[in-house]
């Protein structure tokens, strides 16, 4: 198991095709120079994965081995040319900040997991730009803000995962995106809404945006603390009250007099409607 912060020297690697560091204690924020990867900058021009195939012929390269990978929620294992599979894993590290608006760079990338961190900031607005992106997972972060348009664009999409965040507004819809239709995979983010979610947009229009969550967090908690206030003020009172009259003689002696004299003039008053009831009435 690794620890530290992740070498940026793995950004000189021109060719490699997949980093897979999950699982590891890796912490500090993710690398800029990642989005150098020159490999994963290469966008296919038919589909995923041939382009990559035919490089790699060009230059000779003959790969036989097997690559393992955790690809779209599940283990698989890729042999011989389809190996060949770009991608970024950083799931499952202590890796915070927020993602980098750059990573739109890497348009070859066919799969990009950075769940199980403490990753901040929203999702880039062109996320729509990696065409290729067949598997996406920012899951278990504290990812805010609304899910960009854009990721409808994902054409070849076909697992997606943003649990857990602090993600909020419309869901997107169209393309790709209405074949993924597990609730799941959007859940634990209490500020989104949509009809996969059966919460219902407010006004029925555009998405929360970060600021409208942000003034309503201020006012949750400006009333939680007038709330505060207003208990802290009781007992406070309260105990300069009694803390006065059990500390300063003269001030308990008087009112423990005006609680005799309430409770004497209370019993003359009881008494003499008693004296009124016992009497005969005239008729």
């Amino acid at each position: 198991m690794f620890y530290g912060s992740i070498p940026w020297q793995l950004s000189q690697l021109s060719h490699l095709q997949l980093l897979d560091l999950a699982e590891n204690n890796f912490i500090g924020s993710i690398p800029e120079s990642f989005l150098n990867l020159s490999f994963m900058r290469q966008a296919p021009t038919v589909q995923p994965g041939i382009k990559i195939i035919l490089q790699y012929a060009t230059f000779g390269y003959i790969y036989s081995g097997t690559m393992v990978v955790i690809w779209k929620g599940q283990d698989y294992i890729f042999r011989g040319r389809d190996a060949f599979v770009t991608g970024i894993d950083l799931s499952a590290n202590s890796l915070f900040g927020v993602l980098p608006l750059e990573l739109t760079n890497l348009r070859g990338i066919q799969l990009l997991n950075m769940s199980r961190n403490c990753l901040s900031g929203s999702i880039p607005k062109d996320i729509g730009s990696l065409k290729f992106l067949e598997s996406l997972d920012l899951s278990w972060n504290k990812i805010s803000g609304p899910i960009p348009s854009s990721i409808s664009n994902l054409i070849f999409l076909s697992s997606l995962n943003l649990s857990n965040n602090l993600l909020s507004g419309r869901i997107p819809t169209g393309n790709q995106l209405q074949t993924l239709d597990d609730p799941s995979i959007y859940s634990n983010n209490l500020g989104l809404c949509g009809s996969l979610l059966n919460i219902s947009c407010k006004h029925g229009s555009s998405p929360t945006t970060t600021s409208d969550v942000g003034k309503e967090y201020h006012d949750e908690l400006e009333t939680m603390w007038m709330y505060y206030s207003v208990i802290a003020g009781t007992i406070f009172g309260f105990w300069i009250w009694f803390g006065t009259l059990f500390f300063w003689k003269p001030w308990r002696c008087a009112f423990l007099s005006c609680i005799d004299a309430m409770q004497q003039k209370v019993m003359r008053k009881m008494k003499h409607i008693r004296g009124i009831e016992s009497c005969p009435s005239i008729e």
